[in-house]
C-alpha cells in the first residue's frame, strides 16, 4: 500500500487538528469498502496526516483496513496528491502569471492589427486604382471598421506591454527580495545571526526532495460511533459519494449466511423454506444458512402490490460454510413486483500458518529439516 505525506487544505485541517490534539476523542476501527455503483479507483482515507491508498471495487469487498484516529474519518482521491507546492514564493508565481496574461494579450492585439491594417491597406488601395471588385462585401464592410478599431488596438498593445514590463519588474523585485530572505535564513542558521531561529521541522523519508502535497476535498465522510468492525458501502451523491456502514461485529453476519439491504424503495418479505423476514425500506436482515452446506438455496423476495405481497425476484445460491454474501436489492424499471439484485460474495480467507522458524529469532531451537 502506498503511503503519502500531505499538507491538507481547509475541507480536510479541522480533521488534522483533532488529530494532532491529544484530548480529542480517538477510536480505534477494521474496516472493509465496497463501492456501490462504478469502482473508485485511486481513492484512499486519511490517518492523520497521512493518504493511505485504498482502491475500492464494485465486485468485491476490499481487504481490512485498521483505522486509528479521530471519530470522522475522510476519503480523498490519494492520485490527486501528486500536485507539489511550488518552491518560488505564490506572489512571484501570481507576477508572472498576470505578465504571461499581458504578454498574450499584446500578442494577439498585435496579430490583429497586422490584419486590419492590411485589409484597410487592401481596400484603400483598390479603391483608388479602381480594383474595388475583387475585394469581398464582407472585407469592404469590415474594412470600414477598421480605423475604429485599429485605434483601440493601438491602446491595447500598449496597455498590455505596460502591464506586462510592471509585471516582470515586480518579479524581479521580489525575487531579489527572496533570494535575500534566503541568504539571510542561512546565515542565521549558520550562527551568524544573534537572533534566536526556530528549528526546521523534522523531515520523513517521504520528505526528501519533494514539497508538501496539496490535498483535494474529500469525496466522503463517515463518523464511527465507536471502535468496532464495518461494512463501507460508497454510492454516487451527486459529485460526491455518500457512505452507509454496516457493523460488522463478531458474529452478526457470519460466514454461511446472507445479508439482505433493502434499496428498493418499500417493503419487503425474504422467504427461504416458508419462513418470512419482513425488510423495512432502507432496512437489512441476516439470514443464516437456511439449507444444509454444499445444497442449493432458493430465497423468494416478495414486493407488495395492488394484489398484495408477490413474487419480485428468485436468489438460487450454492450454500458454503465459508462464504457469506451480501445481497441489494434495488429498484426495477420493469415495473409491477419485479426488482433487481445484486450479490458479492466473500470467502473467509485461511488462517495464517505460524512460522516453524519463529523461535529461533528468540533463542529458540529452529525446526528440523
Amino acid at each position: 500500500m502506498r503511503l503519502l505525506l500531505i499538507t491538507l487544505t481547509a475541507a480536510t485541517v479541522s480533521l488534522l487538528g483533532q488529530a494532532n490534539d491529544p484530548n480529542a476523542a480517538k477510536v480505534s476501527v477494521r474496516f472493509r469498502a465496497l463501492a456501490f455503483d462504478a469502482p473508485i479507483i485511486g481513492s484512499g482515507y486519511l490517518e492523520g496526516s497521512t493518504a493511505k491508498r485504498l482502491d475500492i471495487s464494485n465486485d468485491f469487498l476490499s481487504g481490512e483496513q485498521t483505522y486509528r484516529g479521530v471519530p470522522t474519518i475522510a476519503f480523498v482521491m490519494v492520485d490527486d496528491l501528486t500536485k507539489q507546492a511550488p518552491e518560488a514564493p505564490p506572489e512571484i508565481l501570481a507576477a508572472r502569471s498576470r505578465g504571461s496574461a499581458a504578454q498574450e494579450r499584446a500578442r494577439k492585439a498585435s496579430e490583429e492589427y497586422t490584419r486590419l491594417s492590411a485589409l484597410s491597406a487592401k481596400a484603400t488601395t483598390g479603391s483608388r486604382e479602381g480594383q474595388a471588385g475583387k475585394i469581398s462585401q464582407s472585407e469592404l464592410a469590415e474594412a470600414e471598421a477598421a480605423q475604429a478599431r485599429l485605434s483601440e488596438l493601438s491602446r491595447i498593445m500598449a496597455e498590455a506591454n505596460k502591464e506586462a514590463d510592471d509585471a516582470q519588474v515586480e518579479v524581479n523585485n521580489r525575487q531579489r527580495d527572496h533570494q535575500q530572505a534566503v541568504a539571510e535564513a542561512k546565515n542565521s542558521k549558520a550562527g551568524k545571526s544573534k537572533a534566536p531561529t526556530p528549528a526546521p521541522a523534522k523531515a520523513t523519508p517521504n520528505d526528501k526532495g519533494k514539497g508538501p502535497f496539496v490535498a483535494p476535498t474529500p469525496i466522503a465522510t463517515y463518523t464511527f460511533p465507536g471502535d468496532g468492525k464495518y461494512i463501507l458501502l460508497f454510492a454516487s451523491a451527486g459529485n460526491a459519494k455518500r457512505i452507509m456502514a454496516i457493523e460488522d461485529k463478531e458474529g452478526s453476519f457470519p460466514f454461511g449466511s446472507y445479508l439482505y439491504v433493502n434499496l428498493t424503495g418499500k417493503p419487503v418479505e425474504v422467504r427461504y423454506n416458508g419462513n418470512s423476514t419482513p425488510i423495512a425500506p432502507n432496512g437489512r436482515a441476516v439470514i443464516n444458512a437456511p439449507v444444509a452446506n454444499d445444497t442449493y438455496a432458493q430465497g423468494e423476495v416478495l414486493t407488495p402490490g395492488e394484489d398484495g405481497f408477490q413474487i419480485g425476484y428468485i436468489a438460487r445460491t450454492y450454500q458454503q460454510a465459508d462464504v457469506r454474501t451480501l445481497f441489494f436489492l434495488l429498484p426495477s424499471d420493469a415495473g409491477g413486483h419485479s426488482i433487481n439484485i445484486k450479490g458479492i460474495e466473500e470467502r473467509k480467507q485461511p488462517d495464517p500458518v505460524p512460522d516453524p522458524n519463529a523461535g529461533a529469532a528468540k533463542g529458540g531451537k529452529a525446526a528440523a529439516k
